[in-house]
């Protein structure tokens, strides 16, 4: 008796839909894992095999420079090494590069002198990832090395300068360049930690109010079928077009309420960075009123989506216990976005990844903060309008379903003709 009890418990819980969903996160959390694996496996290869793209401009003829360069061409593809700045520029841009490096006129002479010597990169920043991050900091190993050459030059030269030049010979002057706009005396690292720190609790909210908003959806939906209150409901001289929109408008208010809530936490949260971590706004990253309205817009349109897609999935449960299975499809919709969102940059996603993120509704309330920031307001609005349309497309697969009894049974079309025959 207890096996055949355990044995129903299981075949309650462990259904198609559940089993199906669990192997679909797995694989998306296999997917993540992959990814960051692969791109440490890059750095190593190219710390290794010395493919880092640099370019040098050189203005210098001393016996530092020359150690500088040497060091950096044992340990990097040096692809311009010259006196012309416009023709480094285009060599990096030809490789994909990440730092042009200009080595100055008296940085031999400084050294000389007991003096730092300074060495200016300008970063060409690709996106706003943590993975776009990673290159700088193969770079920075490579400054460091020919720092630590150009000591060791020093010190079998018997010098005699002060031990700090001598272990320190040389300071980074850093500028970067993302997208249109120049950050002077940042790395892209910090850039990128800068905008994380205020954009990296986005996805994990958005996944939160997703998952919240759908569940209490589906568990209604179950509820009502278990109490046969839905089906009393359908019994009634009541359209059920009214039915339909009952539902959806009361999904919608919820998703405002949701999205209101959102904003009110997040503007407190974003004053409470304020001035931690750098300055949006003399990064030119600030944001105005208008950016926080298309900010809730595309949550409230993300929500709305994700409560109708909820409806559909509710109209299959037949039990508040199976419906709380049905939510592992949103569930794992909403974690995809959000692994992608948090490790990766929309602009330089490969064609496929983007077509897959730009494909889920919740994946754009997850890019838009960062997106207005850099004044991407294209991606932004093109993803409200998505939104609004895959959510009118959810609304017409609910009205034809509420059309026929699946609404009230809650099973397959096959289960469905068998309990007509009885």
């Amino acid at each position: 008796m207890l096996l055949a009890l355990i044995r129903k418990e299981l075949k309650e819980m462990l259904t198609r839909s559940t089993i199906i969903t669990m192997v679909v996160m797995a694989c998306i959390f296999s997917f993540v894992g992959n990814f960051i694996s692969g791109i440490q496996e890059d750095m190593v290869t190219s710390m290794v095999d010395g493919t880092t793209v640099v370019a040098i401009e050189n203005r210098d003829s001393g016996p530092f420079a020359a150690t500088f360069i040497a060091s950096l061409n044992k340990n990097a593809n040096v692809v311009y090494d010259g006196s012309s700045y416009e023709e480094a520029r285009a060599a990096l841009a030809a490789e994909e590069g990440t730092a042009l490096i200009t080595i100055p006129e008296d940085f031999s002479q400084s050294i000389t002198a007991g003096q730092q010597a300074s060495v200016s990169v300008l970063w060409i920043m690709q996106g706003a990832s943590i993975t776009d991050a990673m290159p700088v900091a193969l770079v920075g190993s490579l400054l460091d090395a020919a720092k630590q050459d150009i000591s060791f030059q020093l010190i079998t030269n018997g010098s005699t300068l002060a031990p700090n030049i001598v272990l320190d010979p040389m300071v980074v002057d850093n500028t970067t360049e993302f997208r249109g706009k120049t950050v002077a005396g940042l790395t892209p690292g910090e850039i990128s930690t800068i905008l994380s720190t205020r954009t990296m609790i986005i996805p994990v909210a958005i996944m939160m109010l997703v998952i919240m908003g759908a569940t209490s959806v589906i568990s209604s939906m179950g509820m009502e079928k278990e109490n046969r209150t839905l089906e009393t409901l359908l019994s009634m001289p009541v359209r059920r077009s009214y039915i339909i929109l009952s539902k959806i408008i009361g999904s919608a208010i919820a998703g405002l309420a949701m999205g209101l809530i959102y904003m009110v936490g997040f503007f407190n949260y974003f004053r409470s960075l304020s001035g931690a971590s750098g300055d949006l706004t003399t990064l030119g990253l600030e944001l105005g009123a208008g950016d926080y309205v298309l900010i809730g817009l595309s949550v409230f349109a993300a929500l709305l989506a994700g409560l109708c897609m909820a409806t559909i999935l509710g109209t299959f449960a037949s039990s508040y216990r199976q419906a709380q299975s049905l939510t592992f499809p949103i569930i794992g919709m909403a974690m995809l976005p959000m692994m992608l969102t948090m490790f990766m940059d929309f602009e330089t996603m490969s064609p496929v990844l983007k077509i897959v993120t730009f494909a889920i509704p919740f994946s754009h309330p997850m890019m838009s903060m960062q997106a207005l920031m850099l004044d991407n307001y294209f991606l932004v609005i093109s993803g409200i309008a998505y939104s609004i349309v895959f959510t009118g497309v959810m609304v017409a697969i609910t009205v034809r379903i509420f059309t026929t009894d699946r609404v009230v049974i809650g099973s397959s079309p096959g289960k469905l003709k068998l309990s007509f025959k009885k």
